[in-house]
C-alpha cells in the first residue's frame, strides 16, 4: 500500500492528482474526511464498487453514500426537491449525509435497488479535491461491523487491501456523518453523527 502525508489546510496536488489517478483505474484509497476517516473508490465505476465492497466486507444489499466536491452538483446525481435544497444549502459543506431520490446516473450496485442514494459535500479541502473529477464512494474506512480505528495505523491494519492511503492525521472526530432523509417532510434522523440537528426545528415550526 501507498501511504503518503498530506497537510488538510494546504493538500499537495501531487499526491491527489496519485490518487485520483488511483481511483481512475479501479483502485481503493482511504483518505480523511471532515469526521472518520473514508474509503473511496470511482462511485461511477462498478467493479471498483464491488471490490470496495468485498474489502470491507460489507453486504451488498447495504448501500454506499457518495462524496462531491461541490454542493451544485447534488442534481447532477439525484432529484432533490427546491425545499430539500434550501436545506442542502444551510448544511453543507459539512459533517451530514442527505438521503435523496438518486438519478439515472447512479449505478443500482450504490444503492442496493434502492431508489434512494446518499450524498455527502464533507467540509475537507482533500475531499473536494478527491471527487472533481468524479464522485467517489463515501464509506467509513474499517470492516464492516467493527468501529473504525482511532489511527490511521490501526485502519490500516484494517484495510490493508487498499491501494493507498492519504494521511491527514489523527481523524477529524470519531463520529460518523448524520444521515438525514430529505425525501419526506419533516426530514428524518437516520442516524445521528457529528453533525447538530437543531436547524431542523425552524423547518418543523
Amino acid at each position: 500500500m501507498i501511504i503518503r502525508k498530506i497537510k488538510r489546510d494546504r493538500p499537495s496536488r501531487t499526491v491527489i492528482d496519485e490518487a485520483i489517478g488511483i481511483m481512475r483505474d479501479g483502485g481503493v484509497v482511504i483518505y480523511p474526511t471532515d469526521t472518520i476517516y473514508g474509503l473511496g473508490v470511482n462511485a461511477l465505476d462498478d467493479r471498483a464498487v464491488k471490490r470496495l465492497f468485498r474489502i470491507k466486507g460489507r453486504d451488498p444489499d447495504k448501500p454506499v453514500s457518495i462524496c462531491l466536491a461541490d454542493v451544485r452538483e447534488i442534481p447532477e446525481f439525484s432529484r432533490p426537491s427546491p425545499r430539500a435544497m434550501e436545506i442542502i444549502k444551510r448544511i453543507l459543506p459539512g459533517p451530514y449525509t442527505v438521503v435523496l431520490e438518486k438519478n439515472d446516473r447512479i449505478p443500482d450496485i450504490l444503492t442496493a435497488g434502492s431508489m434512494k442514494v446518499g450524498l455527502r459535500v464533507p467540509d475537507e479541502k482533500v475531499c473536494t479535491l478527491l471527487s472533481a473529477e468524479f464522485p467517489v464512494t463515501s464509506t467509513s474506512a474499517n470492516i464492516s461491523g467493527k468501529p473504525q480505528g482511532a489511527s490511521l495505523d490501526e485502519i490500516i491494519r484494517d484495510i490493508p487491501d487498499a491501494d493507498m492511503a492519504i494521511d491527514g492525521g489523527a481523524p477529524a472526530s470519531m463520529e460518523p456523518s448524520t444521515v438525514i432523509d430529505l425525501t419526506v417532510h419533516p426530514p428524518r434522523i437516520l442516524r445521528m453523527g457529528k453533525g447538530g440537528t437543531e436547524f431542523l426545528k425552524d423547518i418543523m415550526d
